[in-house]
């Protein structure tokens, strides 16, 4: 469905539509509709349209709409980058490097990959970049392969931070200088990319380019390690031989904020714990909170409410500004007062332990407004007591959670809180890493180290014990009550 979305947004581009259906009604088109929406982006294509090519040529790669033919696809691919189409010229180089629908070339590759990286592809200019440092398609040329990884690097490509880090570290095609380095790998690893988090771990390890900091180290072998680097959890258990327990844990604490960190900056999906409204120069991120006392007070992830100017709070039965109480970056927690009065709070639950495999309730507000002022309610279990690393601060939940959905009630189903929902791991680095596609791992932080920071603020706050299984929907009728929005100003 996400690339039949995209075509019809490509159809309003280019003038195959006239009228434009929402989302919603989108989905409720019949196939005969969607079929005829497909014949008519293929007619445009065959009437010379690139944009309308390079789609089908997507198409006919993807096997959507259409049966997949790796020839089909090169061919309309061949006829948009023709044209010019930037996009296109990086399929076919694509095409050409693996070998799909043509025979592997990577002299053509390299021949297609620049035409698009001199119209400025940043992907395009990585991999020229990687052509160039392996002499594929090109004769092997560091300084070359530097150029084009730098021009990739500075418009945020991940990948090419890290390439061009490499060379920085080894002395290639630039001359040697870790410093630099470690400053590309940063911008690549604040990305989730596994391989620059180990690279930096390294550097921190044996104080290359920065300062020797083995706690720094470790929480980023324990990123690493967490999307599947072998290399990186090697790295940790070495490291951890020489650490104390006392270091041990704030490595453990401090893996958390930079994931959140990673989250709130990432611009992939899978990756944002909180929504980041880009069309606007006041809004900086949304999340969720629940009142936690008649006080007004409100927890929260830190990362909702990191440097914001103003903040604003809004449910049923809120609509107020709020204030920061107290904020703890390595917990990632925050209490925040509201301005207006509360009538309803959550409890937190006393008594038992949690346990794998329970059932679980999360609400929040997922996307800010995007799916609607209402709060959102999932269901789960709980997959893990611990987090990275046996960190027996955070847990592991199945519940799944979306842009938004941080500082909210993870409750049992007593309706009690049991945890705060923190972040969820990177997807696509993980993908990328180790080719398994690892889905719905989310963290929330116990409500055991939420008492922790309450009773060393001495805030109130009221416990109940899990005695009473309730249903779903009315765990959700009560929590909507004390569930907020939570609206970050900058």
């Amino acid at each position: 469905m996400k690339l039949i979305l995209r075509i019809v947004t490509v159809f309003l581009v280019i003038g195959l539509v006239s009228a434009f259906p929402t989302q919603e009604g989108f989905a409720e088109m019949s196939e005969k509709e969607v079929a005829n929406i497909i014949k008519n982006i293929i007619k445009r294509a065959e009437q010379g349209n690139a944009e309308a090519q390079n789609l089908v040529g997507e198409m006919y790669f993807l096997g959507k709409g259409v049966k997949q033919d790796y020839q089909e696809a090169a061919k309309w691919y061949s006829k948009a980058a023709e044209q010019g189409r930037a996009n296109a010229q990086y399929n076919l180089g694509f095409m050409y490097t693996n070998g799909q629908g043509v025979k592997q070339d990577y002299q053509e590759a390299a021949k297609w990959y620049r035409k698009a990286a001199e119209q400025g592809d940043a992907n395009a200019q990585n991999l020229l970049g990687e052509m160039y440092s392996y002499g594929e398609g090109e004769k092997q040329d560091y300084q070359e392969a530097a150029k084009w990884y730098r021009k990739a690097a500075e418009q945020g490509d991940a990948n090419a931070q890290y390439n061009l880090g490499l060379l920085y570290e080894n002395g290639q095609g630039v001359m040697q200088d870790r410093k630099e380095a470690a400053k590309w790998y940063r911008m690549a690893a604040e990305q989730g990319y596994t391989y620059a988090q180990n690279n930096l771990g390294l550097l921190y390890e044996n104080g290359q380019g920065v300062l020797k900091d083995d706690i720094m180290a470790y929480a980023l072998f324990n990123l690493a390690a967490a999307q599947g680097s072998k290399e990186a959890r090697n790295n940790r258990a070495l490291l951890k031989t020489k650490m104390s327990q006392n270091q041990i844990a704030e490595a453990r604490r401090l893996s958390r904020q930079l994931l959140a960190k990673i989250d709130s900056t990432n611009n992939d999906t899978a990756t944002e714990p909180d929504y980041i409204i880009q069309e606007s120069n006041q809004i900086k991120s949304m999340g969720t909170g629940f009142v936690i006392n008649t006080n007004a007070y409100i927890v929260t992830n830190h990362h909702v409410i990191s440097d914001c100017k103003r903040i604003e709070i809004i449910n049923s039965k809120i609509n107020s500004r709020a204030k920061v109480l107290f904020s703890d970056e390595i917990n990632d927690l925050a209490v925040i007062k509201s301005n207006s009065p509360v009538n309803s709070y959550a409890f937190l639950r006393g008594g038992r332990g949690i346990r794998v495999g329970e059932d679980i309730t999360t609400v929040g507000y997922p996307l800010g407004t995007i799916l609607g002022e209402s709060v959102k309610v999932t269901t789960g279990n709980i997959s893990a007591v611990t987090g990275f690393d046996n960190d027996t601060t955070i847990m592991q939940i199945t519940a799944p959670i979306q842009l938004g959905n941080s500082g909210g009630p993870v409750l049992d189903m007593s309706g009690n809180v049991i945890g705060i929902v923190s972040s969820k791991i990177n997807e696509l680095g993980v993908e990328k890493a180790t080719g398994l596609r690892l889905q719905n791992i989310n963290f929330a932080i116990k409500s055991q180290t939420l008492q922790i920071f309450l009773d060393a603020h001495q805030i109130e706050y009221k416990m109940k014990n899990a005695d009473t299984k309730l249903e779903t929907a009315d765990i959700a009728e009560a929590a909507q009550e004390y569930t907020i929005r939570v609206t970050c100003y900058e």
